[in-house]
């Protein structure tokens, strides 16, 4: 099993699809924010003409207020893709005034359950999901309700930001505190994660594999908690029945970060590493740049670089 060749073949296949600005396009189209930090973090390892590129791109793409949009030429006031910018920000060294910015961006108040109202609204009348309003984490854009990969992801750029000190404060603490108890407050039934709530209209919910991977990975300090064992078991078996590269990539990513939980999660994750090479065989023929890049952090991660690994 020759990872590094494959994750040599995806770093070569990223560098190709690199557009002219120095982004990624979400399957080459418009400018992303998504794939564009997801190519930079796979790519960040290798100083590189197309590294200064995507880092010269992504940093043009910062809204005056700290936060980035969804892509080039969006809502000015930023969205969810800001954590995944402070993340390439931290795994590059970028530690400008930049930085600092939209790590205090994360920090505001940004969702429904955030304000009173809206809590009163969601105990007393809007009451068909179930879940505690009082713990509440991210939207995928401000002045909604909070989901599960918006809030994993914020979690896990805070974490770094404050691991390497670029924020110690108590804001922060209390803050991704409150979200992980969102998180935990959401699991499905179960075990894992669906997009948004575990339970709706009294009907348990299916897990998602993306979801439940990136919520693994926020809650990594929490792993002997017996909802999050269950997830893990359930991301475990699940694995190696998934036909779809980035789903598996992910899964494997947590996989990764929990290797020690278990003789099973460590067999599933080299036996899942040969199931997801055979999958991106054709790496060529590949247009989803975010399944590419992915798909090389996963491989990474298997042998020990895990870039949203929260250390413990």
């Amino acid at each position: 099993m020759d990872i590094a060749r494959a994750v040599s073949r995806l770093h070569e296949t990223l560098r190709a699809n690199q557009r002219p600005t120095g982004t990624w396009g979400c399957r080459g189209h418009q400018d992303s924010v998504e794939s564009s930090c997801l190519a930079t973090l796979a790519l960040h390892r290798q100083p590189s003409i197309e590294l200064a590129a995507a880092l010269h791109a992504l940093r043009g793409m910062q809204n005056a207020d700290g936060s980035w949009p969804a892509f080039t030429g969006d809502d000015p006031e930023g969205c969810w893709t800001t954590a995944l910018a402070v993340l390439a920000l931290i795994a590059t060294s970028q530690t400008t005034k930049r930085l600092p910015a939209a790590v205090q961006w994360l920090l505001r108040p940004q969702v429904r359950e955030a304000e009173w109202l809206w809590r009163w609204k969601f105990r007393t009348i809007d009451n068909k999901v179930k879940f505690d309003p009082t713990k509440f984490g991210w939207s995928w854009v401000p002045g909604t309700t909070s989901w599960v990969i918006p809030t994993s992801f914020t979690i896990i750029a805070l974490e770094q930001a404050r691991s390497r000190g670029f924020n110690n404060s108590k804001e922060l603490v209390d803050r991704v505190a409150v979200a992980r108890g969102m998180l935990l407050d959401r699991i499905c039934p179960g075990g894992g994660w669906n997009s948004g709530n575990g339970v709706v209209f009294g009907v348990p919910l299916a897990p998602h594999m993306d979801a439940t991977a990136i919520a693994l990975l926020a809650l990594k300090p929490h792993g002997t908690v017996e909802g999050v064992q269950k997830s893990l078991r359930w991301l475990v078996n699940r694995v190696p029945r998934c036909p779809s590269p980035y789903s598996m990539a992910w899964g494997l990513l947590a996989m990764a970060a929990c290797r020690d939980a278990g003789p099973k999660v460590s067999e599933g994750l080299w036996s899942g590493a040969e199931q997801l090479m055979r999958l991106i065989v054709d790496v060529a023929t590949f247009d989803d740049n975010s399944t590419l890049a992915v798909t090389a952090l996963a491989l990474e991660a298997i042998q020990g670089q895990n870039v949203f690994e929260l250390r413990t």
